[in-house]
């Protein structure tokens, strides 16, 4: 019985050597486990790392672009409202042009009508003075509107000279010399026609 039991402590300790290797074992391949385990995290960490590194600065590079965007963008909206104020100015030179345009429009069509009057008046007083006895008459018709004239330039001056007598009888002396109206001198001369 005493070899029995020893026979079953021997075994039991074989057993438990056995048991302690095993777990030795097995627990240096979880540590080898662990340890690879360990590594590829640290590799993956690293990664990560550059990655956030790389995306960090790609951000920066991206809030420098987008900066520079804005100050773009800024400038941009500068220029167009200096453009737009250009424009309005233009339009408004333009509407002054267009409404100068048919102010010169209406007096080309005028100043054409009064050559176009003054073509046919030259034409008939070509026709009409082509002849003596036409010649004649417009003479007569110049005495006429001489005569009219002189007597209503008379008319005139005898209505001033009215004026002045009741208003102070001549007696009105301006730098020594008399306000009363001198005489006038009418001279009329005959149109010169040209052919």
């Amino acid at each position: 019985m005493k070899n029995y039991k020893v026979i079953v402590i021997a075994l039991l300790l074989g057993i438990i050597i056995f048991g302690v290797y095993k777990y030795t074992q097995s627990l240096k391949e979880q540590i080898i486990a662990l340890e690879n385990e360990g590594q590829a995290l640290m590799q993956t960490l690293e990664k990560e790392r550059e990655l956030e590194q790389k995306l960090t600065q790609e951000n920066s590079e991206l809030q420098d672009k987008l900066k520079a965007s804005e100050e773009k963008l800024t400038k941009l909206n500068d220029d167009f409202a200096q453009v737009q104020d250009a424009i309005e100015q233009l339009n408004s030179q333009v509407s002054g042009l267009i409404a100068e345009n048919t102010t010169l429009k209406e007096k080309e069509d005028k100043l054409i009508k009064e050559l176009t009057r003054v073509y046919n008046e030259k034409k008939g007083l070509q026709a009409r003075l082509s002849s003596i006895t036409e010649l004649k008459k417009a003479i007569k018709e110049l005495k006429k509107q001489v005569y009219r004239v002189g007597t209503e330039v008379k008319e005139k001056i005898k209505a001033k000279n009215t004026a002045i007598r009741e208003g102070n009888l001549g007696f009105l002396i301006k730098n020594g010399k008399s306000t009363y109206p001198a005489k006038v001198k009418i001279e009329v001369k005959p149109l010169s026609i040209s052919q």
